[in-house]
């Protein structure tokens, strides 16, 4: 399958190589050919759907060595939070309440998400922001796009296209905790023939927050683009390497009292010597590699019909490696080992649990536009493939087991057929309607053994019919409303389909349905000022929600709930005061997140001594909020820029109180908190190197201690007893990053 992939590539090159001798374009006419790749994904000023736009100004405003969730915190409903406390290493973000396996991601209009966990782990590929021209993040379902289903937001993402001229940039930052950014790009520009390159290479470095936190990270992006006046062809390649320490497991409020660390403190690796001392495994990470190759072909058939057609290929590979202490032989599938006529049934163990994978991915899309019609067609094949197995490098009371044991191997096979239709007709001057049909077939297949040694075999298939449709009416050049409605689909991650096959479960966890509702208000005046309000709701028919549990290695355990609902209203606002050289940038969401007639299961032993589990019980709950989903979110900022070459940029957050399971137990739950940060920036134009420009970040200039995210979870006794387990992940304190970029 790569070889083909690989040899579609080239033809596509070849089928095109005719061209490269062309003219060179117009500017704009190569600024209107970047957007023509990803507006398949994207919505317009006229679409009736929630969305934010993300220039690259705003990006280098918000870019310090930080992956993209904590630079998207101020956009509205949105919750970031990070494993090492400075958002360098594993950062996450919840949009609406739905944590990430939810937000569709697209590069250039090709899927991101991993097909098996759904999610986008940032820290895979670190420092892509800084290969970013543009982001658009559209909240609830959404238009139609490729990959996985949308439930909470879709996020498009966009390279940076090609500089009219060649072009230098070196940057360097550094900041607390060890954190080091070094940065360097070069471009060619646009030759006389339409052609260009474009590279950039990252490397970032530091410690963490959080013991263990620390990260070693390389990025490269390289582009070759050729540019006519019609039509534009490019070559990318994206390359991440991310070393980091785990930081999953997080910590309780008696762990964060401890003498060494504080709230510094961080389990992993942890284990004791012979003689009772505490010690850390200095090799307690995690590891991926990450390969992006892109071919995209934006092309313009006449003055009123584009194309888009692109092709992808992803190659992971990863895992972590843990220290395990005192565990017991039979877990890996191994006999007890007799050494010195001493048997041992338990012992010490170094884990590595691994995954390689290949998504190969092509995407086609029209555009159509005339009068008053705009009309798009697209469509996605893909195919992926995930090998998982784990292996132990060593193993402290050893007498016949070879070195790397094989102690499981398991396959998983997806294939996603997407094919949608999206059109816009503007029956008048002031109304416009929008309809969306989306199809999605995806068929999903395992085979092999799990690490916790049961067998892994199963075929699933799932058929999605999503439409979605709306109006909007736009008064004047200033005042919109809209209004919409839209199905989207999705189905199990791969963790939650495996534990229903080990379950036994005749009828595993099942698919998610949900229809979104929204109704918006936007004005909009030519001198900055903007005003939005947006109110949704968003009824689920099994949801899956967070239990608050985790796996062994992070991973969120994940349970449906019938029925339940998350409605809001957005409220959002950008004004220009003091003569424009003062922006206030204000947004508040408030909602309420539910779920009807819930009914908890929690594991059951017989006491808190012996610890035989007896099943599980249930516990029903009534109407309850949903977790990780608080009330009220708002972000508050205001940038001062008296002229082009400073400006001083001062931001708050605030996140309401979150429960960490479905059960609204406030001894399981986050307090609220709020959180600020100063960022300030000086551009020195026309020194004898070029152009420089330095920037200062002080995050959480108030230095509160608090905690972003955790996880909960229960077990009971036959007495009527109970336990509750909790993890915290503690954020940084005030913490600097100074950043200096030269530009020539």
């Amino acid at each position: 399958m790569k070889k083909v992939f690989l040899l579609l590539i080239l033809i596509f090159l070849s089928a095109e190589g005719y061209q490269l001798l062309a003219a060179s374009p117009d500017s704009l006419d190569h600024v209107q050919l970047e957007e023509v790749v990803v507006l398949a994904t994207r919505a317009g000023v006229n679409t009736p759907v929630s969305y934010s736009n993300i220039s690259i100004s705003d990006i280098r405003k918000e870019n310090a060595a930080r992956n993209i969730p904590a630079i998207l915190q101020t956009t509205p409903s949105l919750v970031s939070f990070t494993e090492d406390g400075l958002g360098v290493g594993n950062t996450y973000f919840r949009i609406r309440g739905t944590d990430a396996t939810r937000i569709n991601v697209t590069l250039n209009g090709m899927p991101l998400n991993n097909p098996e966990t759904q999610e986008v782990f940032w820290v895979n590929l670190p420092d892509l922001s800084n290969s970013l021209q543009n982001i658009q993040i559209q909240r609830g379902v959404g238009t139609s796009t490729n990959g996985s289903a949308a439930f909470g937001a879709s996020i498009s993402l966009q390279t940076r296209g090609a500089s009219s001229e060649a072009y230098g940039e070196a940057s360097t930052a550094v900041g607390s905790y060890g954190t080091f950014l070094s940065n360097i790009a070069v471009g060619t520009g646009i030759s006389n023939n339409g052609l260009s390159l474009d590279a950039r290479f990252s490397r970032v470095l530091g410690e963490g927050y959080i013991r263990n936190g620390s990260v070693n990270h390389t990025n490269f992006y390289a582009a070759l683009s050729h540019y006519t006046e019609k039509q534009l062809i490019r070559l990318s390649y994206l390359k991440g390497v991310q070393h980091t320490g785990i930081t999953w497991e997080g910590v309780s409020e008696e762990q964060m009292e401890d003498t060494e660390y504080g709230r510094r403190y961080n389990p992993a690796g942890e284990y004791y010597d012979d003689a009772g001392n505490r010690l850390y495994y200095d090799n307690e990470t995690d590891n991926y590699y990450s390969d992006i190759l892109q071919l995209t072909l934006s092309r313009e058939l006449n003055n009123n019909f584009s194309m888009n057609a692109g092709l992808s290929y992803n190659h992971g590979y990863g895992y972590y490696e843990n220290y395990r202490y005192n565990r017991k032989y039979s877990d890996f599938g191994l006999e007890q080992q007799t050494i010195d006529g001493v048997t041992f049934e338990r012992s010490d163990f170094i884990r590595q649990k691994l995954m390689e994978n290949d998504y190969y991915v092509s995407n086609l899309s029209f555009n159509y536009s005339r009068n008053k019609l705009n009309l798009i067609f697209g469509g996605m094949y893909s195919f992926y493939n995930g090998y998982h197995f784990g292996k132990l490098p060593w193993i402290k009371h050893n007498e016949n087991i070879i070195k790397d044991f094989e102690w499981y191997s398991n396959l998983g096979e997806k294939t996603d057929i997407n094919i949608f239709t999206k059109a816009e007709f503007q029956i008048s001057d002031i109304i416009s309607l929008f309809g969306d049909l989306q199809y999605r077939n995806v068929r999903y297949e395992f085979s092999g053994i799990d690490d916790d040694l049961e067998d892994l075999t199963g075929n699933f298939i799932y058929n999605f019919f999503n439409p979605k449709a709306g109006v909007s009416i736009r008064f004047d050049n200033e005042n919109q409303i809209y209004a919409s409605f839209a199905v989207g689909q999705r189905e199990p991650l791969r963790a939650d389909l495996k534990d229903g096959i080990k379950g036994g479960a005749v009828s595993p966890i099942q698919p998610e349905r949900m229809i979104d509702y929204e109704l918006g208000y936007r004005f909009n005046k030519t001198n900055g000022l903007h005003l939005g309000a947006n109110l949704y709701l968003m009824d689920y028919n099994n949801q899956m929600v967070q239990t608050g549990k985790l796996t062994d290695i992070g991973y969120k355990l994940m349970e449906n709930v019938k029925d339940s609902y998350r409605a809001g209203l957005e409220l959002e606002a950008s004004v220009p005061i003091w003569m424009n050289k003062i922006q206030l940038d204000v947004n508040a969401t408030f909602s309420s997140n539910k779920i009807k007639n819930y009914v908890a299961w929690f594991d059951h032993y017989d006491n808190q001594e012996n610890w035989n589990w007896q099943g599980q019980i249930p516990k029903e709950y009534g109407t309850t909020n949903i977790s990780y989903s608080p009330n009220f979110i708002s972000a508050i900022g205001a940038t001062w820029q008296p002229n082009s070459a400073f400006y001083l940029n001062l931001m708050g957050k605030y996140v309401s109180k979150q429960y960490m399971d479905n059960t609204s137990d406030d001894t399981k739950s986050l307090d609220a908190y709020f959180v600020s940060n100063l960022s300030a920036g000086y551009t020195f134009n026309k020194t004898s190197i070029g152009t420089l420009n330095l920037q200062v970040f002080v995050n959480n200039i108030l230095n509160k201690k608090y905690i972003a995210n955790g996880w909960a979870a229960t077990d009971t006794f036959a007495d009527g007893s109970t336990i509750n387990y909790i993890g915290y992940y503690p954020q940084a304190t005030r913490n600097f990053i100074t950043r200096l970029t030269l530009l020539f």
